[in-house]
């Protein structure tokens, strides 16, 4: 992968660039490659499906190098297949990598180099893991949503969960040193020193 540093400032500053979106999404049994065009797209070495206008993607908050925040993927118009097969996935899709990518090409003919053609390789914008993906079916609609999470988006949160009792026996079964925790909440706690 490049980064945009790679890419000469001539071509950059010519005004005749646009970028698409790329996605790997690595489900356990069935990984998916695609981007927001169609028909089949090789970047960086790696082969990408058109998905057109399938698939709609969330706005994303970019910074540099980091991916924070939540990405959602949506299928506004599933078909019965799409959404049967939806169903049951928390093994096939939950804290699996998720990547997006852009990807610059060019708008103009220039030369022999044809409108279309891709400058630099894939530019990452986001990792993440991916997780709750649920469908939605009215009978006049049905449709898909797909959550992926960036890395420092757990970043406030307890590496092994919230420190409550069924916590506390999840990761250390029998102890009971938080059973009274929960009895304590709206209490004051007066320690006396012992003697």
């Amino acid at each position: 992968m490049s980064a945009i540093h790679d890419i000469p400032d001539e071509q950059l500053r010519r005004g005749d660039i646009a970028c698409t979106i790329l996605c790997q999404m690595d489900f356990r049994a069935n990984p998916q490659r695609w981007w927001l065009g169609y028909g089949p797209l090789t970047a960086g070495g790696v082969e990408y499906q058109g998905t057109g206008d399938v698939i709609k993607i969330s706005a994303m908050n970019i910074t540099y190098g980091m991916s924070a925040g939540m990405v959602r993927f949506s299928i506004p118009n599933a078909s019965p297949e799409m959404v049967a097969r939806c169903d049951n996935q928390a093994v096939e899709v939950n804290n699996r990598l998720c990547r997006i990518f852009y990807q610059l090409f060019s708008t103009i003919e220039r030369g022999d180099d044809h409108a279309g053609r891709l400058i630099g390789d894939p530019i990452s914008i986001f990792t993440g893991r991916m997780r709750d993906m649920r469908s939605t079916s009215t009978p006049d609609s049905r449709s898909i949503e797909l959550e992926a999470y960036g890395r420092l988006s757990r970043q406030g949160k307890p590496a092994y969960g919230r420190w409550t009792d069924a916590d506390q026996r999840a990761r250390y079964p029998g102890d009971t040193g938080l059973g009274l925790l929960a009895s304590l909440r709206d209490k004051s706690v007066v320690w006396v020193p012992g003697s």
